[in-house]
């Protein structure tokens, strides 16, 4: 079984949001990312992991997410993990597994769809 790393959620407003997980509910900035397609914060919630996902205007028609953008599982082997989804027919959204911010990820749909993603610490 897999523990969850995070769980991605899509914001309006990346400051607004920010501020509400931080002051009015305690969490605390763990890292945040940033290019021309979206804005990243990740944020501490006790144990857990919260994604804030802001995506640009483009983006968003694109991508057609619901609030809750995606559910992320640690793995310690993202290759052998991708192997065995590939073994199960399950449909990979990338060639190969990406690096951002010192992580592998590799995004997949389960079966109604619903985005999922791999990441292995670097």
């Amino acid at each position: 079984m897999y523990n969850v790393a995070h769980i991605g959620i899509v914001v309006k407003n990346m400051d607004k949001s920010l501020e509400f997980y931080t002051t009015v509910l305690g969490c605390r900035l763990e890292e945040s990312y940033q290019d021309e397609r979206v804005h990243l914060a990740f944020v501490k919630a006790g144990q857990q992991t919260i994604e804030l996902i802001q995506y640009q205007e483009d983006s968003v028609q694109v991508r057609g997410a619901g609030i809750v953008d995606h559910i992320a599982f640690a793995v310690t082997d993202i290759e052998l993990e991708i192997a065995k989804l590939q073994q199960h027919n399950v449909t990979l959204l990338f060639e190969q597994p990406k690096v951002v911010s010192g992580k592998k990820i590799m995004f997949f749909t389960g079966p109604d769809g619903e985005r999922l993603e791999l990441v292995q610490s670097l």
